[in-house]
């Protein structure tokens, strides 16, 4: 998928899809060449951060708190891509359904490959850990069971 260039000769707000991911790949871009505080590039890299910030906050945040089928329905959403676009990297049609019905969690590989394709962080696409709450132990033939 190609992503449009952002013209930016009349400032404005990200309105759609196409113009997020132009700047987020615009902000990739700029990281990677590391720009001193003070230049265009780094005044750029501000700038577009802000933008892409306010557009995710107006769309729905992705947080801790959403569950790795959550942030990736958000990133899809965002960049124009259906579950189908995801079948490549994570083994099939048939893996992509069974993750997003809860019966499959994703591997370390997918989340790795899931990470370059969308450029979110891999934490998200991570559960967190179930609460363990307090467990009885009971003893039966001098095995402690759980």
């Amino acid at each position: 998928m190609a992503t449009a260039s952002l013209d930016f000769t009349k400032p404005h707000l990200l309105r759609n899809a196409r113009e997020y991911q132009a700047a987020t790949a615009e902000i990739d871009r700029l990281l990677d060449e590391d720009p001193p505080s003070g230049t265009d590039a780094y005044e750029r890299l501000e700038f577009l951060s802000v933008l892409v910030e306010a557009y995710e906050t107006e769309r729905g945040a992705i947080t801790d708190s959403g569950t790795p089928q959550e942030v990736l329905e958000l990133m899809l959403d965002q960049r124009g891509m259906t579950r189908g676009n995801l079948a490549p990297v994570m083994g099939g049609r048939a893996r992509v359904s069974e993750f997003f019905a809860g019966k499959r969690p994703l591997s370390m590989g997918q989340v790795v490959k899931l990470r370059d394709l969308l450029h979110i962080p891999a934490d998200l696409l991570i559960p967190a850990p179930r609460e363990v709450g307090t467990q009885k132990r009971r003893r039966r033939n001098g095995r402690v069971k759980r």
